[in-house]
């Protein structure tokens, strides 16, 4: 790995702190790769200050899905005001954590298999510069989000009683730690069932799920 690289991979921080957010736009979240190495409005952010002309075509296109989640990231930070994204930081760099949350945060922004998770992910690391939500449970968040399907993340959009989902996803959602799941109990429902038939009917006991905090956290600060 190059040195320039491992500089890129240490700045995702100094990129959230810079005032050349505000030059990002909704249109330039659709740009092409092409156009984007052209872009004045990335030049002045850190995370994107390698020479991206100097990349071969291959380099190219490898790169061009990390930039779309990249930029889809940072651009939920973009309306923070400058001085809360600094504030936030420094408290950051007072316990020594930037350099490590960071590079696990640009692995994790890498890795992700859709760019709407990088959305999200933004939107919840502006709650936690807003002070809405705390650092650990951002780092939590952005695990869970890493491990699950974009499709069982949306599925809880508005919908805190978790209505029409399967419950295939459900126990997906339990799974990666968003949902509580109990065991219900129906015996009495049997003896309901046998009072006013007189038929005897074995009714399993099933599972129920309920959002947990983590669940809650996200649907509330996660979407818009």
């Amino acid at each position: 790995m190059s040195e320039d690289k491992k500089k890129n991979q240490i700045d995702i921080f100094k990129s959230v702190k810079s005032d050349a957010l505000n030059e990002l736009t909704p249109e330039i979240l659709e740009t092409g790769f092409d156009l984007l190495i052209e872009s004045e409005a990335l030049k002045d952010i850190p995370v994107f200050g390698i020479g991206f002309k100097t990349y071969s075509i291959y380099k190219k296109i490898t790169e061009s899905f990390f930039t779309k989640k990249l930029l889809k990231f940072l651009y939920e930070l973009k309306d923070i005001p400058l001085s809360k994204r600094e504030g936030f930081i420094a408290e950051l760099e007072s316990k020594n954590e930037t350099e490590k949350a960071g590079e696990k945060l640009l692995v994790t922004l890498n890795r992700l298999n859709e760019v709407d998770k990088a959305t999200i992910i933004g939107k919840l690391l502006k709650k936690a510069i807003l002070g809405k939500i705390t650092f650990d449970n951002f780092k939590r968040l952005t695990h869970i989000i890493d491990n699950t399907y974009l499709e069982d993340l949306e599925s809880l959009k508005n919908n805190e009683y978790l209505r029409n989902i399967n419950d295939d996803i459900k126990s997906n959602l339990h799974q990666v730690g968003l949902l509580n799941q109990s065991i219900k109990d129906n015996r009495k429902h049997e003896e309901y069932k046998f009072k006013q038939t007189g038929s005897r009917e074995i009714i399993p006991a099933t599972f129920e799920y309920k959002l947990n905090s983590y669940g809650r956290i996200l649907i509330e600060n996660g979407f818009d």
